[in-house]
Parts: C-alpha cells; sequence; structure tokens
C-alpha cells in the first residue's frame, strides 16, 4: 500500500493545532485507522508537581546511558546517543535502543527535530506548552517505524503530557501495545522525575 505518511514533515496542523488550544482533543487516548493505512493513536499522562521544563531535561540532558534507560522502564533495553547529541537539547539528536513492544524487542534509532519545522514555537507561552518534543522512529535498517509528539502543557498541579503516534502500515493491535509501553513508561516517568530533578538540581 502506498503510504502518504513519510516523514515528521507530514503531521497534520490540525493535530498541532488541537494540542495548542487550551481544551482537549477528540481523541486523548485511543487509536484509529486512517484512510492512507496509517494508524494515528493518542495517549494522555498526569505529572503532579512536574512541570513541562523538568520533562524536557530528563529527555535533554538527564537521560544518557543504558542504566538511566532501564530505571526509567523494566522494557527498555541497551541505549546510547549517536555522535550529534549536543548538551543540553534533544534537536538534531539520535539515540540508538531496544525497547520491548508487547513479546517483540524493538532495535530502533529515536531522532528528534526542531519543533520550529512544524509550528509557531511563539505560540507556546499562551498556550502555557512548556516542553514540545517531535521525533521519528525507524529501525536501524532506516524504515519508519512511527512520528510522534510529547507535548507537555503546564498545569495548576504541574503538567500534563499528551502524546500523539502515526505509524504508517502498522497493525492496530501493536499500536495498542505500542499504547500501553507509552502510559507504562511515562507512568514512571512522573513518579521518579520531581525528586530526581530537585534532587539533582538544588543550588
Amino acid at each position: 500500500m502506498d503510504m502518504s505518511f513519510k516523514s515528521y514533515k507530514d503531521i497534520p496542523q490540525d493535530v498541532i493545532e488541537e494540542l495548542l488550544a487550551p481544551v482537549y482533543g477528540p481523541m486523548e487516548f485511543g487509536d484509529a485507522m486512517l484512510e492512507d493505512g496509517t494508524v494515528y493513536s493518542s495517549t494522555y499522562m498526569r505529572f503532579p508537581y512536574a512541570k513541562g521544563y523538568m520533562i524536557d531535561w530528563w529527555f535533554s540532558s538527564r537521560l544518557n546511558n543504558t542504566n538511566d534507560y532501564q530505571f526509567w522502564s523494566p522494557d527498555h533495553g541497551t541505549f546510547e546517543w549517536a555522535e550529534n547529541k549536543k548538551p543540553g537539547t534533544t534537536v538534531g539528536a539520535t539515540h540508538i535502543s531496544k525497547e520491548q513492544i508487547g513479546d517483540a524487542i524493538i532495535p530502533m534509532q529515536i531522532s528528534f527535530y526542531d519543533p520550529a519545522d512544524i509550528v509557531d514555537t511563539s505560540r507556546f507561552k499562551e498556550a502555557n506548552i512548556s516542553c514540545f518534543l517531535v521525533a521519528e522512529v525507524r529501525l536501524q535498517t532506516g524504515e519508519l517505524l512511527s512520528c510522534f509528539l510529547h507535548v507537555s502543557r503546564d498545569t495548576y498541579y504541574g503538567c500534563e503530557l499528551r502524546n500523539r503516534f502515526w505509524a504508517p502500515g502498522d497493525t492496530r493491535e501493536y499500536t495498542r501495545q505500542m499504547n500501553k509501553h507509552n502510559i507504562e513508561e511515562m507512568g514512571s516517568l512522573a513518579e521518579f522525575l520531581p525528586g530526581l530533578y530537585l534532587r539533582e538540581n538544588q543550588k
């Protein structure tokens, strides 16, 4: 089947507008098959006592090796950043890892891109967006597995992380396994992140 979804630049603008709006979208958790064969899915997680800049810190500065990766989630395997990683940012960086999705061990590389490629970042402040990660997930052979957005919106209790995934040619069963994995790993991050950030950033 010929897929129209080829890269992160194909992420629909209506979904980006949905994430910038002060309300919730029609599908904060679930999945749907699109006409071109892409599976679109979403997950939602609350982070009490954590702000989005802490999530950004975890990805851009604190997550560095396999020990960190496995501490984050027992479904995580090996992890390393490629040589393109710059200190303090994920933009332009790629991490090479293995993760267990359902019963399968998936060797993958996740490349992060500049949000400004697809969204007007000057709108983040008004929308209370404090972390906006956009990435492509590929097999180590280069085949595109999915594209995703991790978008954090600050709230009175901390922040909420709203995730969107597009998987070209995927099956809904696999996507549901991926959503389950995402909820488990982000739930783990929500539990340990506030304390870890405070301990390691106290002056």
